[in-house]
């Protein structure tokens, strides 16, 4: 019989629920609102739910599923399936998700943070297909940072490691979220591209100013984007700023950890065209000669399934993780 297994992409927005074919296909998903089941009671309610009706589909019980992989937004303690504290989502201090969802469902269930899932999914069935050290960056309202080194996933002495977003690029740079200041974080992710959207409208940038009424006022990425398409000047400025940026932060990262491939996903990187010239110069700039040779710099492939995918592959790939 064949064994399936469930991937759970929880994000700020939407709960995404998979069922993943041992080929890496996923077969059926669902979605849950995480305003509505974003608290730790109605999250292990609403996703088992989910999951029960998906084993159900199948003829099976969700304790003949292979397991299921959750990957939340966050620090967590991933050996132990422990949710110290979640990014943007109030309510969940040191919650035992692994343990609560192994109850309920009477399967195994193992819990990670959610980079390192969309890292494991790209190194698995994605860009970073054979890569032997593969780094992994997000680029959404922050940054996220996976990695997956000699065929593991590196989570670090505490379990926070990969925390890439969270590297100073600039002392006297901008606030970031975490409270220091200058972090990766800060210079390249969708608050920081709209701290200088707004800037430069202030300025007067009309081609912005114009795409901006088009979309109902409402500012985002894609609005900045398409403004640097339509010509833009400051717009694109802005797009050059943030590969200039993120090249350091690459640079960075690979001269101390020589990797051979770094994807960089997450729905800013679908400005890709835009900022991806100026980020490869500064990274063959910045950084050291050999180390440069070896690396590939490219862009995700497995869009809103990576997570899915990768909690997946969390559960193929642990040896611990909560069981019943």
């Amino acid at each position: 019989m064949r064994r399936w297994t469930i991937g759970v992409d929880f994000g700020g927005t939407n709960i995404k629920v998979g069922l993943v074919r041992d080929d890496g296909r996923v077969a059926q998903t669902a979605v849950l609102a995480a305003r509505t089941f974003g608290r730790p009671t109605a999250f292990v309610a609403g996703v088992s739910g989910l999951i029960e009706e998906l084993a159900r589909s199948l003829g099976i019980r969700p304790s003949q599923l292979r397991g299921v992989g959750v990957g939340a937004p966050g620090l967590v303690d991933g050996a132990r399936g422990m949710i110290h504290t979640l990014v943007n989502v109030p309510g969940w201090r040191e919650v035992p998700l692994g343990a609560r969802l192994a109850r309920r469902l009477r399967c195994r269930c193992v819990v990670d943070n959610d980079v390192n899932c969309v890292a494991l999914g790209e190194w698995r069935f994605g860009a970073g297909r054979k890569a032997r050290a593969l780094v992994c960056l997000t680029l959404g309202t922050g940054v996220g940072g996976g990695l997956v080194l000699d065929g593991r996933l590196y989570r670090g002495a505490a379990g926070s490691g990969g925390e890439l977003g969270h590297m100073v690029i600039d002392p006297h740079g901008p606030r970031c979220a975490c409270g220091s200041r200058g972090c990766l974080e800060a210079h390249v992710g969708a608050s920081a591209i709209l701290r200088m959207a707004r800037r430069a409208l202030r300025r007067g940038a009309q081609p912005l100013r114009r795409l901006l009424r088009q979309a109902g006022g409402r500012l985002t990425p894609e609005v900045v984007a398409q403004a640097a398409g339509a010509g833009d000047v400051t717009a694109r400025r802005i797009w050059v700023a943030v590969g200039r940026d993120l090249g350091i932060g690459v640079a960075n990262v690979v001269n101390a950890l020589n990797p051979d491939r770094v994807v960089i996903g997450g729905g800013v990187a679908n400005a890709w065209a835009l900022f991806a010239p100026t980020m490869m110069r500064t990274i063959r700039a910045q950084a050291m000669t050999v180390p440069v040779r070896a690396v590939r710099v490219v862009h995700a492939r497995l869009g809103d399934h990576a997570g899915i995918l990768g909690a997946a592959v969390l559960v193929w790939e642990s040896r611990g993780g909560a069981r019943r």
